[in-house]
């Protein structure tokens, strides 16, 4: 039996070749039609379309604020949370060489939550860019007392402990979840003859002789339930 072959495909007798050949073009042309649909279907699953946009601000022709209750001045707006936290003893860096040492327990911030309720947190914060380290990574220490009645043991078995790395002006150490009903205090355990705790207080300046500038602490303290 003869048979013809075109495009890869077996032709009947009697079946015109060049009908074959449409057949074969209209079944690939579907093949292709109905992966079409399957990609269609699948980009209106997972497919997504991102826009940005930037907004502007622009004080330069803004107009005076409509007078609505007179012209007296508007009374100062003072935190609920005013005066329960307070600076105690300032932190004194010293030095052995180029290595930085903390020669005494330091008692740094009360915070007063004894006549307060509800869940609290602390955070520490750099409050400027000091120059001159090699190296300023600084323990704080959260212990369950005043400052004022804080003594070596509770230095050195705090509540809680977070570790400031000075790499710039975001440096913070944070302490969360403290409970109402008791004072606290923030400060850093002495560190002697030399602060090289990897994991703790670490300090280093660049040569022996070098005057490093002083970090400036602020504590925030907030209701956080």
């Amino acid at each position: 039996m003869n048979l013809e072959k075109t495009s890869g495909e077996l032709t009947p007798p009697g079946i015109d070749a060049a009908a074959a050949t449409r057949r074969l073009r209209r079944r690939r042309a579907r093949t292709w039609l109905a992966f079409g649909l399957v990609g269609l279907m699948m980009g209106a699953v997972w497919a997504v379309g991102i826009a940005t946009s930037t907004a502007t601000v622009d004080t330069g022709g803004a107009a005076p604020a409509t007078q609505v209750f007179g012209t007296a001045a508007g009374a100062s707006s003072t935190s609920q949370y005013a005066g329960l936290v307070s600076a105690n003893t300032p932190l004194t860096i010293g030095f052995r060489g180029r290595w930085g040492r903390v020669a005494a327990d330091t008692p740094m911030f009360d915070v007063d939550l004894t006549a307060e309720a509800g869940t609290y947190f602390v955070e520490v914060n750099l409050n400027n860019n000091p120059a001159g380290w090699s190296a300023l990574q600084l323990e704080f220490h959260i212990v369950n007392t005043t400052c004022a009645l804080a003594d070596s043991a509770d230095w050195a078995s705090p509540a809680a402990s977070s570790v400031m790395a000075i790499e710039s002006e975001d440096a913070s150490a944070v302490f969360a979840s403290l409970a109402s009903g008791t004072a606290y205090c923030i400060g850093i355990e002495a560190i002697t003859p030399k602060a090289n705790d990897t994991a703790g207080t670490y300090i280093r300046r660049p040569s022996g002789s070098a005057t490093p500038d002083a970090p400036v602490f602020a504590a925030l303290l907030g209701r956080s339930a």
